[in-house]
């Protein structure tokens, strides 16, 4: 399949990353997990005065996809680094679940992460990326449009098995927000979205459903170039 960009949206633990990373190694190109530059963020604002932030964030805080090759093969790997240091294994500290609240409610902030996440998928052109509006902010093109969602009681467990072995890691799943529940509403209402419950299906059978339906749009699309033609 040629490289297309595409979003996928919906609550935490509802299989957006492992979705996201089968699709990206499956087209060859980046994979972009917008949830983290939020995290990066909070840790950065719990290190140094917030002010400083906002005068030279895209100078200090930088956020590197992984990227995939045609077969599959990681050609760069994920980082998020904070005056040039990695920061991956901080940004998971539940003492920045406060900040990082204080953060998703600041239009500001969100603007400028917003950019930042521009600047990565204009550099890597089609990228797969997810979050909790991905596809009404950052790619409004994208070529396939999915919401992802599972209910409570399996996203928490899932969250719980992920970091089983990491208790420095945060477990905390809530029932869907009235953003989430706006964003859903509106990824419904866009062409070429789909919606998946993977409450009861495993990831092989996500990946297949969204494969299958960006096949089924790539073929629509070809065949409406050669009417017109």
């Amino acid at each position: 399949m040629p490289h297309t960009s595409i979003s996928i949206d919906g609550p935490t633990a509802s299989g957006k990353t492992t979705l996201a990373t089968s699709l990206a190694q499956s087209l060859g190109q980046a994979f972009l997990d917008t949830g983290l530059t939020y995290r990066s963020l909070a840790y950065a604002l719990s290190q140094e005065p917030e002010e400083n932030l906002r005068e030279r964030l895209h100078s200090v805080l930088e956020h590197r996809p992984v990227v995939y090759d045609g077969l599959g093969e990681t050609v760069q790997s994920h980082a998020v680094l904070l005056h040039g240091k990695d920061i991956g294994e901080e940004i998971w500290d539940p003492s920045l679940d406060g900040i990082l609240k204080t953060i998703s409610k600041d239009a500001a902030w969100r603007q400028e992460i917003l950019r930042m996440h521009q600047d990565v998928v204009a550099r890597h052109g089609a990228v797969v990326a997810v979050g909790r509006d991905v596809a009404m902010t950052l790619l409004p093109t994208a070529r396939l449009r999915i919401y992802l969602t599972a209910s409570l009681a399996v996203r928490r467990e899932r969250r719980r098995a992920q970091y089983r072995d990491r208790h420095d890691r945060s477990t905390t799943v809530g029932p869907p927000t009235e953003r989430d529940a706006e964003n859903r509403s509106a990824v419904r209402s866009l062409p070429d979205s789909l919606e998946i419950d993977s409450t009861y299906l495993p990831a092989s059978a996500v990946f297949a459903c969204a494969v299958n339906r960006l096949r089924n749009a790539q073929g629509q699309e070809r065949g409406e170039r050669g009417e017109e033609a």
